[in-house]
């Protein structure tokens, strides 16, 4: 029969269930809390760009227009006012592939707050046993971990961009649907990922750390069995090895 192979979820649920890990839940409704105004704060300026996105929409089409005129046509309209849309145009084309950014992101807070309901656990205390779960067992806990990772890397970029084209806009066209909420909201949505990056940080090294303190203890065991093994055979090699004391005698 083949064992059965633990789920990540199932793998988590196990370790919370551990003494190390007892009283987790203090001030855990404040983490909770947290985590929620994060995913609300990242959900909104998602949607502002994709508001903004589709504001800008317009832009992008008179941009596609204007390439299927002749160069000596553009030549003469070039100026301020054709700056101005291709700019648009230009944040356009950043929001628009920033959508799904923000969205994975969202999904991977969300996950986050769930798991952390199910487990009956805080987010930070969760965020420990993956990263442990990730450095100890490798496989599809480190696959999966790493990939909850690189999507809130992948945003913490992403919204770089953002916030420069829309500083961009804003400095065009301060009406523009969107443009506001997103300039002001989209910084402050960087700071909460620089402390959500800090807590993954931390949470790595130390996971690391315990990781490796284990293998050496590991190694330790090994090289003392090896030690012991070698003696054994050193000693079933000597000429009074086949020797036994009175009390080792065989009964026949």
């Amino acid at each position: 029969m083949r064992p059965r192979t633990l789920t990540p979820l199932a793998v988590l649920a196990t370790l919370a269930a551990s003494p190390a890990h007892a009283g987790a839940m203090t001030g855990g409704a404040t983490e909770i809390t947290q985590i929620m105004n994060n995913i609300e704060l990242v959900m909104q300026v998602g949607e502002a760009v994709e508001t903004t996105s589709n504001t800008l929409m317009t832009a992008q089409s008179t941009m596609q227009q204007l390439r299927q005129l002749p160069q000596s046509v553009t030549d003469s309209m070039n100026g301020p006012a054709l700056e101005k849309v291709r700019a648009m145009a230009d944040a356009y084309r950043v929001m628009s592939q920033a959508q799904g950014v923000y969205k994975d992101a969202e999904n991977v807070l969300r996950k986050a707050a769930a798991d952390s309901e199910r487990l009956g656990i805080t987010p930070s205390e969760l965020l420990r046993l993956k990263a442990d779960a990730a450095y100890k067992h490798g496989g599809v806990y480190k696959e999966t971990y790493e990939q909850e990772q690189e999507a809130l890397r992948r945003l913490a970029e992403t919204s770089k961009d953002v916030q420069k084209q829309a500083n961009a806009v804003k400095g065009i066209d301060a009406n523009v649907k969107g443009i506001q909420f997103l300039a002001t909201q989209n910084v402050q949505m960087q700071t909460t990922l620089a402390g959500i990056h800090g807590s993954i940080a931390k949470a790595n090294a130390n996971a690391a750390a315990e990781a490796a303190n284990e293998a050496r203890a590991r190694g330790d065991v090994a090289s003392a069995a090896s030690e012991l093994e070698d003696v054994r055979r050193k000693n079933a090699r000597t000429p009074d090895a086949a020797l036994r004391m009175p009390w080792e005698q065989i009964k026949k």
